[in-house]
């Protein structure tokens, strides 16, 4: 069942990033890509600094609550840490959790590694609105969709 929108979204993802848009146009159009091929209510894609994460693109209904978030708190910290993906099927029962959305029920932060592997250089956050939303093939097709990704943090790869 996710097989068609698999391949769907991942050309969707090459034809964006070959696209002559610059970063934030090409970030911006893979949220919505991402957040229109899997039905999920919001998609962000963030920049990892030492301190703090920061929205380089977004696409969903609502503004976040915050554009920057501290790099070691909620899942996203968790998921910079251990260098993997990490979801939560309720987020309001999840500690981890850092309310950016009122209408979030569930959440998947999925990390960009560096090409050497040594560090986080971005993140991807999808949100649901739908209780454990997120099932083995959703982690396994936006992780697929991150390795894709990956030139918007490489200077002079775009």
């Amino acid at each position: 069942m996710m097989q068609q929108p698999k391949r769907g979204l991942v050309q969707q993802i090459k034809d964006v990033l070959a696209s002559g848009e610059d970063r934030v146009g090409k970030g911006s159009q893979v949220c919505k890509a991402i957040r229109t091929q899997l039905g999920q209510k919001w998609v962000g894609i963030y920049d990892v600094g030492p301190l703090e994460c920061s929205v380089i693109a977004w696409s969903g209904p609502a503004v976040p609550q915050s554009f920057r978030l501290p790099a070691g708190k909620g899942l996203t910290g968790e998921a910079i840490a251990l260098r993997r993906t990490v979801a939560a099927g309720e987020v309001k029962r999840d500690v981890r959790y850092v309310p950016m959305l009122e209408s979030t029920q569930s959440e998947i932060i999925v990390p960009v590694m560096h090409a050497s592997r040594e560090a986080v250089v971005g993140i991807l956050d999808v949100q649901s609105d739908q209780i454990h939303a997120f099932n083995k093939a959703h982690r396994e097709l936006l992780e697929e969709c991150v390795l894709l990704l990956l030139p918007l943090w490489l200077p002079g790869a775009l």
